[in-house]
């Protein structure tokens, strides 16, 4: 059995869950009484329907791989961030990727889910309930929307990019970089530029193509982990912003086709 064919299982599931997922967050999307609350800093939300979509998902792990550690960003297992168990296996979980968006009636938002083996990324599910979308990729298996195969672009200047980012929550706290500099740096250098409020679906749409490159700063694991192996299984390189490894842990993430991907990464320094 090839890696891509003992991977399946996983695929299965996550993609199973993620639906589930995204049909309660269509429900409590048109409940009145939705109410959002502030997770410290005033513009980062929670809202119930993150907490049940995350109790959905878990409960749906534990059940089936009961064996594996689960990182969830909602702190319904354990306490937000940190891993139930110690296990080779790490299922990486954001219910409700894109809050903002969420509570303010915008449909850029997803379920994300990740399956990392011995700390790499190896499976990625992200469903857009409202967008009717659904992404999957599994190492050894490619990238798909919609059941149809995608690849990242073939844009190879930034001049002719089409890019996207993002803004942390904690961007006008001391010492911290808020993207400005760079986004000014960048900007008149590219085609143009966008800002949809998910990680996880500007990775994806860098891997279906939709998006030349995109970067962020300050992203958590359950921010990008299941959106950047859409792009490397869809043949996209994905690094921190020094061009290394550590973008799941490192809070910087750049993404996009092997053409782009150094000339945006030194775009942005």
């Amino acid at each position: 059995m090839n890696r891509g064919d003992a991977l399946r299982p996983f695929v299965v599931a996550a993609e199973e869950l993620a639906r589930a997922a995204g049909t309660l967050l269509l429900q409590f999307r048109v409940r009145p009484e939705l109410r959002a609350e502030s997770k410290g800093r005033r513009r980062e939300l929670v809202t119930q329907a993150d907490r049940e979509a995350e109790r959905i998902i878990v409960g749906g792990l534990q059940a089936r791989f009961p064996g594996h550690g689960v990182l969830a960003e909602e702190g319904v297992l354990t306490q937000a961030g940190v891993a139930s168990t110690s296990s080779e296996w790490l299922w990486i979980v954001d219910p409700l990727d894109g809050t903002t968006n969420f509570v303010h009636g915008l449909p850029n938002f997803a379920v994300s889910i990740a399956l990392a083996h011995r700390g790499v990324p190896v499976v990625g599910v992200v469903h857009a309930p409202a967008l009717g979308d659904t992404w999957v990729a599994a190492a050894g298996l490619g990238a798909f929307r919609n059941g149809a195969a995608v690849s990242v672009s073939a844009t190879g200047e930034v001049a002719d990019a089409l890019l996207a980012t993002g803004f942390s929550y904690n961007r006008n706290e001391p010492g911290r970089d808020d993207n400005s500099q760079r986004l000014a740096r960048v900007l008149p250098q590219c085609r143009d530029l966008r800002r949809f409020g998910s990680a996880a679906l500007d990775l994806c749409m860098v891997g279906g193509g939709l998006f030349d490159g995109y970067w962020e700063l300050y992203l958590a694991p359950y921010d990008v982990a299941a959106g950047a192996v859409v792009v490397q299984q869809a043949g996209g390189v994905v690094s921190d912003l020094r061009g290394g490894a550590d973008w799941l842990h490192g809070g910087s993430i750049v993404a996009a086709n092997a053409s782009l991907h150094t000339a945006l990464r030194l775009a942005l320094q």
